[in-house]
């Protein structure tokens, strides 16, 4: 595989592409920790009453609906974004996965999972005390991503 760089001041913004013979897994994780790169600097637009907050993705535990409104937790916070859960989930990189109809969660601020075989399994994050639930539905993807990370490390 080479890698080449071309510098063009005329260009609006950077691009990167990626010239391949087949999608390979190889390609398929390249692409992907490159979006990661450039999605980790992304910031979330939030609000908490009157105020505006520009939020690091690595700051939010989880992301849950309730009725119309879009819950954002911190550790210690809970603000609100006006996109839809669909929304984010196509925005946020691939540490956000969705556990349930009503909630995403960065996986990366997981301390604890508690399976439940009949119901939902209890999701505990690192540095809190806040939880949410995992619906078995969505457990065994859940689960792949976690190992898809502890993979890369």
């Amino acid at each position: 595989m080479k890698v080449r760089m071309e510098m063009d001041e005329n260009l609006p913004e950077e691009e990167i592409v990626i010239h391949c013979r087949e999608l390979s897994d190889e390609i398929v994780m390249l692409q992907r920790q490159i979006a990661e790169a450039i999605h980790g600097k992304m910031k979330l637009h939030v609000a908490k009453g009157e105020t505006a907050y520009f939020l690091d993705l690595d700051e939010v535990l989880f992301l849950e609906t309730n009725d119309t409104k879009v819950a954002v937790h911190t550790k210690e916070q809970i603000y609100e974004t006006k996109q839809r859960l669909y929304e984010l989930e196509e925005l946020l990189p691939g540490s956000f996965v969705r556990v349930s109809k009503s909630s995403i969660i960065n996986v990366n601020t997981i301390r604890s999972i508690r399976k439940n075989i009949t119901g939902a399994s209890e999701v505990e994050f690192i540095d809190s005390n806040k939880k949410t639930f995992v619906s078995r539905n969505y457990f065994k993807p859940l689960m792949s991503k976690i190992e898809e990370k502890r993979l890369k490390r």
